[in-house]
């Protein structure tokens, strides 16, 4: 029972961040169809604005999710979060461009990236736990790693399906509607996740909180009054692992078709690519670190970042092909990075799904979820393409200080 409840959480998971990404992906394409503007830069700063809008209101889905994954089970939110976000999706599809209705464009679009936004933040701690909670002990780093996987996988397949939409029917122009299909296409793959997510039991730790009388009233509350020092480190690795993922998966791309005129099909593909050997790296990594330690693959993973973040960010506006290398490379220390086990095992099983929702929702919120404008700003206000590079190296470096006391948790039962 257990590796079915693992596939459908991580096969829904892979779904949401299908979703989430496909904005992502199209974000030049949306800045021109849902703003006022002709020029591809100004559209591309609006774009990754509303692209970290939906990533700053992840704390709210945090708290609401999160409390609500320790209050009333997993499943209940990872079958509440994939209706929203699915929904909101298939929406952008349907949304009439600036062009139709005017300033209501970009205010409807406001409201389905918000309500994307509440989604991805209940999925982040709900899907992680319920994988970790079905996971074996000494196989509990690989299972988990499973979440960064089908994550990658799905942001990977939104950037595929993009990609080979716009080498299709790109050239007829935003106007024809093409982008749609890939909005659209989440209708279907958000009603194959609720069924998946319908057919499997609550976690063994759920059901024993509940059975015991243990659930918690205000998880939230008993989080930051006993749990605090864990929040705060979890918040630097996360923060570490955002920033990097969106600046070279989300902002170089597009960096890269807007200032270099890359092809929006090409570059997109290239990324998939990239991300589908990240997917890789989570799993080779998460086996890894159920051998020798939490602490050691992050340590490694963390001070990779802090040695290639800002070369490798050079490396990317040479081109496609520095772009897949610089890609390539961070992607691997992303995956090491981003250590769900790690993240999961921080926290007691009453506080789990609000420890990992608000630790990872605040941290992609502040610093993930604006990584890609605020890279915009540093090249606009520099003019040095390192810049963005710079940003990534210094939060990597918190991430280091954050590990150094950082107890192993690899070894021991979950609770």
């Amino acid at each position: 029972m257990s590796r079915r409840s693992i596939s459908a959480a991580c096969i829904g998971n892979a779904a949401e961040w299908y979703d989430f990404a496909v904005f992502g992906a199209l974000a030049t394409v949306v800045g021109l169809v849902f703003f006022p503007t002709t020029d591809s830069a100004t559209g591309l700063s609006a774009a990754f604005a509303l692209y970290g809008a939906a990533l700053v209101v992840r704390p709210l889905g945090a708290l609401v999710f999160g409390g609500m994954g320790d209050t009333h089970g997993r499943r209940t939110v990872l079958i509440s979060v994939i209706f929203l976000m699915a929904g909101a999706t298939a929406g952008v599809g349907l949304l009439p461009g600036y062009a139709s209705i005017g300033l209501l464009a970009p205010i409807l679009l406001m409201l389905l990236r918000v309500t994307q936004g509440l989604a991805a933040g209940g999925e982040l701690g709900a899907a992680a736990v319920f994988i970790l909670e079905n996971a074996p002990t000494s196989r509990r780093g690989q299972t988990a790693s499973w979440h960064t996987a089908t994550m990658a996988i799905g942001i990977a397949a939104g950037m595929a399906v993009a990609g080979s939409l716009s080498a299709l029917f790109g050239q007829y122009g935003p106007e024809s509607g093409w982008w749609r299909i890939a909005f659209l296409l989440a209708l279907p793959l958000g009603l194959i996740g609720v069924h998946l997510r319908r057919r499997v039991p609550e976690t063994q730790q759920f059901v024993a909180l509940h059975a015991t009388s243990r659930l918690l009233d205000h998880p939230t509350r008993e989080l930051w009054n006993r749990h605090r020092d864990a929040v705060n480190r979890a918040f630097c690795l996360i923060a570490a692992g955002s920033l990097s993922f969106n600046t070279f998966f989300i902002f170089m791309p597009n960096n890269l078709i807007s200032r270099h005129g890359a092809g929006l099909s090409v570059t997109l593909l290239v990324t998939a690519s990239a991300l589908a050997a990240t997917a890789v790296a989570a799993l080779t990594l998460g086996r890894a670190s159920d051998r020798i330690g939490r602490r050691p693959v992050a340590i490694g993973s963390s001070a990779a970042l802090l040695v290639l973040a800002t070369p490798m960010c050079v490396l990317a506006n040479r081109g496609l092909l520095g772009l897949a290398v610089a890609q390539l490379f961070t992607g691997v220390a992303v995956a090491g990075v981003l250590s769900v086990a790690m993240l999961g095992e921080s926290f007691p099983a009453a506080v789990r799904s609000t420890g990992v929702a608000m630790t990872a929702g605040v941290a992609t919120a502040l610093i993930g979820g604006t990584a890609p404008w605020v890279a915009q700003v540093l090249l606009s206000l520099t003019s040095a393409e390192a810049a963005p590079g710079m940003y990534v190296t210094a939060m990597a470096a918190l991430a280091l200080m954050a590990l150094r006391r950082w107890p192993e948790s690899a070894f021991g039962e979950l609770d």
